[in-house]
């Protein structure tokens, strides 16, 4: 018989020292275990088996106790398995009277733990709203905390049905735990974020760039857009080139809009942007169709205290300040105009239909028409004719003269 050598003798001893100090810290646990639920305090407990009604875990020297399934929310039951917090309720005397724990009462003691916890520490808080009431919304954090519809979102809450059922993070503003009471807010959380967006947008943002927002709102000033964390305004006269109320009128909350980024003012964060400078400019295309001095014609469509409306084409219309109207001698007044009798206007002055001629003085005023005068066509075509007058007849030739009979 040969004995073991010193080695193998060292590594039986090691493994049976790991087997002692295992089995020690196993029983330590399992004494820690029944002081905790002796006295009511939160354990983890393992999930045997789940029925229609109740739920079946383990606690520890083959016995085992039952949570009511009403107790887990709607659809979160636990399976086989699966480890879970609760309360002992009643110690229980055979088959007949099991005993019962509760993970309702776990939870909302973990729940307050937590709470007080990221109260102290300034930590946010995740939730799940379970409905909405007066004034605000319920939110189950593992205690169920009110958030006021002020404190919901960073703008007031037009549908609350929206919000029901979503999750939330939060920070909370008031706790009392002897009335069961904590008042949170989703607002703040949005705000930090969106004060972080802002920080990172300000230091990319270039002007020239061009995003994709949403609009979300109208005021006089103009549309408010949100660009992705970061609001910018589009003026109302950069909305479009022509008749920029109506076309911001058409435009509506919420809608998606190509902008562009003209201005950017580090210092207050405020962010000008522009939709029409992504459309070609009108008077660009009518500079090239009427060159400056160049001549149109056309039909007096309107005419205004500020002067004639001309239409060209179908497309292209004039205007005639009364500046550039012809005169007989006196210059019109604006004060001949009556809104309710209609236009007092100079005998030499043209009618609505009447066929025109005018200079082409250039493009410009709200609706990019061609401003042109019909004074300085009618000036030029008078000097024409004098020319033509002051010529006079053309001499006679000397075939002429000898034959004056003829």
């Amino acid at each position: 018989m040969t004995g073991e050598t010193p080695e193998a003798m060292e590594e039986s001893m090691t493994m049976e020292e790991a087997e002692g100090q295992s089995m020690a810290h196993l029983l330590e646990e399992q004494a820690e275990f029944h002081t905790k639920l002796e006295k009511r305090e939160v354990v983890w407990v393992k999930v045997v088996q789940v029925s229609t009604d109740q739920v079946l875990v383990d606690i520890g020297e083959k016995n085992e106790a039952v949570i009511p399934l009403s107790e887990f929310p709607a659809g979160e039951a636990p399976t086989a398995g699966r480890r879970v917090p609760a309360i002992l309720v009643k110690r229980g005397h055979g088959d007949r009277q099991p005993t019962t724990m509760s993970a309702a009462k776990a939870r909302w003691k973990l729940g307050w733990e937590l709470a007080l916890k990221a109260f102290a520490d300034k930590a946010r808080v995740r939730g799940k709203v379970l409905s909405s009431v007066k004034g605000g919304f319920l939110v189950d954090g593992g205690v169920t905390a009110f958030l006021p519809s002020s404190l919901a979102d960073l703008r007031p809450v037009r549908k609350p049905e929206a919000l029901i059922g979503t999750g939330v993070r939060c920070v909370i503003l008031e706790l009392n735990q002897e009335k069961g009471q904590m008042v949170i807010s989703r607002k703040a959380v949005l705000e930090e974020e969106a004060g972080k967006r802002k920080t990172k947008m300000l230091e990319e943002l270039k002007p020239g760039m061009i995003r994709i927002g949403r609009v979300v709102k109208s005021s006089e000033l103009g549309l408010v857009v949100d660009i992705g964390g970061l609001e910018g305004v589009v003026h109302t006269a950069d909305v479009a080139w022509r008749d920029a109320e109506a076309a911001k009128a058409k435009v509506e909350r919420g809608a998606k809009v190509r902008v562009r980024v003209l201005k950017i003012e580090a210092e207050d964060g405020k962010v000008s942007l522009g939709m029409k400078q992504l459309t070609a400019h009108p008077g660009d295309a009518l500079r090239k169709k009427y060159a400056p001095k160049s001549v149109v014609k056309g039909e007096v469509k309107e005419i205004l205290p500020e002067g004639v409306r001309v239409a060209i084409n179908a497309t292209d219309t004039a205007f005639c300040e009364v500046a550039e109207l012809p005169v007989d001698g006196i210059e019109p007044k604006r004060e001949k105009w009556d809104r309710e009798k209609g236009p007092t206007l100079p005998p030499i002055w043209p009618k609505v239909g009447d066929k025109v001629s005018g200079i082409v003085l250039g493009i410009g005023g709200p609706n990019f028409e061609v401003a042109i005068s019909i004074k300085r066509f009618e000036a030029i075509q008078d000097r024409k004719h004098v020319q033509r007058y002051l010529k006079g007849a053309p001499p006679l030739t000397l075939g002429q003269l000898f034959n004056l009979d003829e």
